[in-house]
């Protein structure tokens, strides 16, 4: 699988585990094959209907370097393996994806008009489950909350893109947009 990057912070290559080791001062290795869901399933589609937004998901670690290793494929989402699966019970679940590159508009383009109340579903091996969208915050990528990445802790969905200003001397967006959602109430 072609995998490409998201800049996460301070003008470098970082990926989600190097930001919390950078941030914590402890270390996050990427498991050598994500865990699977008691199901059997990983997280394989996102989709906010009322968004426009529907993109099958991939599991991605970091690199090397640190970077979060997305799909070259900017219409697809990348799930980072060292969160939670949506079957969890505690954790974040973190899928970021791109908002567009130079061939047009990735998966999360739409992300920037997300509004709290919306619904978002991620289907994972025969299981599909429900978020509510809670809120949505714009961070200088330098900024990014450490916290947004952790196994423990109520359980959370984040969607995760690049917004804000477009540097087209870098190339770069200069923020991310960050969604944020809890697990939907049973029946909704």
């Amino acid at each position: 699988m072609r995998t490409s990057t998201l800049l996460i912070g301070s003008g470098v290559w970082l990926a989600v585990g190097a930001l919390v080791a950078a941030l914590s001062n402890t270390p996050v290795v990427r498991p050598a094959e994500p865990a699977a869901a008691a199901d059997g399933g990983l997280p394989s589609l996102v989709v906010l209907a009322g968004r426009r937004i529907s993109a099958p998901v991939d599991p991605v670690g970091t690199e090397p370097g640190g970077a979060l290793a997305l799909p070259a494929d900017v219409r697809r989402v990348g799930w980072w393996t060292g969160g939670a699966l949506p079957s969890d019970v505690q954790g974040t679940v973190v899928l970021a994806g791109h908002v567009d590159d130079s061939t047009g508009r990735g998966a999360f383009f739409a992300l920037r008009d997300v509004a709290a109340g919306d619904r978002v579903e991620i289907t994972a091996g025969r299981t599909t489950v429900a978020y509510a969208v809670t809120g949505v915050a714009r961070y200088r990528k330098q900024a990014l909350p450490a916290d947004l990445f952790t196994t423990t802790g109520p359980p959370r969905l984040a969607l995760i893109t690049c917004g804000g200003p477009f540097d087209s001397s870098t190339g770069h967006y200069r923020d991310n947009i960050v969604v944020l959602a809890t697990p939907a109430p049973t029946g909704q």
